[in-house]
């Protein structure tokens, strides 16, 4: 077996990984695979590639499931890949923009966004304790001191925004209990209380209530018994809940049978799933056992009667194997699913 050659396809000084690779890339094979992109790519950016031997012996696996979490990388259009007689050359490709928590320039409403100068800002910290409280609140929040570019977003929400300030203080509590400091995160959050004329502690306090209930049953249906959903989750759900208006009912059979038929939670395949419901117009469960009822009818083998060849040739007569149906179903659906 000839060992595997390694470069970089693109310009990179520092190790990081977007969150898009833990939320949506990690879920989707064996928990070693990571590890071997990680380990391997930490060692190309310090001028060093890891060899087929010393992956597999770092990790306890053979040289050939080495090989097998490089193709499961290809596959995810991470790597790219050439084999030839001497081994495997592994180019390590740019993984896609982070979409779970955007840069500024990717949400429309801020492109709108004023920026303020540094005098301005000051001015403002003196004149009111509004401001000044606000500052203040956000740096024990947030356990940091505020940066020029931190203070401008901030500020940003009650003069652009328009909310109140015991909302945007409120808002910085919520995001920080829930472990999100990141303020191109709490920002996204603003976005969306203002959208909702979120104004005063109450209506804040009722969002996030109902907020919470509905995007964590759903997270418990997916295996996620505790945490927060990450944006890229609440995105799905947001689409599920309010653009599609399916029952919430509606969305959890659909997780579980997400988690029934791959055994693991995948948004995206929930999503195909609601997808097609939606299309269909199925928003009750009794719409979807009977769209199952029909699948199951038109998947039943049509059984014909076995000529004898004399008169001692004995058969018995196969009855309808109503286990195999099911099997069928859901083989036919998950090959649809995946294939889209």
């Amino acid at each position: 077996m000839g060992d595997i050659k390694m470069k970089l396809g693109y310009g990179r000084t520092c190790l990081e990984l977007p969150f898009t690779f833990i939320d949506e890339h990690m879920s989707n094979c064996l928990p070693v695979y990571p590890l071997i992109y990680i380990y391997s790519l930490r060692r190309l950016i310090s001028g060093d590639s890891a060899t087929l031997a010393e992956i597999s012996e770092r990790f306890h696996i053979t040289e050939g499931d080495v090989i097998k979490a490089w193709r499961h990388w290809e596959k995810e259009k991470l790597v790219s890949i050439v084999s030839g007689k001497q081994g495997m050359e592994i180019t390590f490709l740019p993984m896609a923009k982070q979409t779970d928590e955007p840069s500024l320039e990717e949400t429309p409403m801020t492109e709108s966004r004023p920026q303020y100068t540094a005098q301005e800002l000051a001015c403002y910290r003196t004149e009111s304790r509004d401001v000044e409280r606000l500052f203040s609140r956000a740096e024990k929040t947030l356990g940091k001191l505020l940066s020029y570019n931190d203070m401008n977003i901030i500020f940003g929400f009650h003069d652009w925004l328009r909310l109140p300030i015991e909302v945007i203080e409120y808002l910085l509590t919520y995001c920080a209990e829930n472990d999100h400091h990141n303020l191109r995160y709490v920002e996204k959050c603003a976005l969306d209380w203002a959208d909702n004329d979120i104004q005063s502690i109450e209506q804040a306090l009722q969002y996030v209530q109902n907020f919470d209930r509905d995007y964590r049953l759903i997270l418990r249906h997916m295996g996620q018994i505790s945490g927060y959903p990450t944006p890229t989750h609440r995105k799905y759900m947001k689409k599920w809940l309010h653009e599609w208006n399916l029952p919430l009912e509606i969305i959890t059979e659909a997780c579980d049978r997400c988690i029934e038929q791959i055994s693991k939670p995948n948004f995206k395949y929930v999503d195909k799933i609601l997808s097609e419901w939606h299309k269909k117009g199925i928003t009750t469960m009794e719409a979807i056992n009977a769209a199952d009822a029909a699948f199951v009818q038109e998947a039943k083998p049509v059984l014909r009667p076995v000529a004898k060849t004399n008169r001692f040739v004995n058969f018995n007569q196969r009855e309808n194997d109503y286990t195999h149906y099911e099997k069928l179903e859901r083989a036919y659906l998950e090959k649809k699913y995946n294939a889209q």
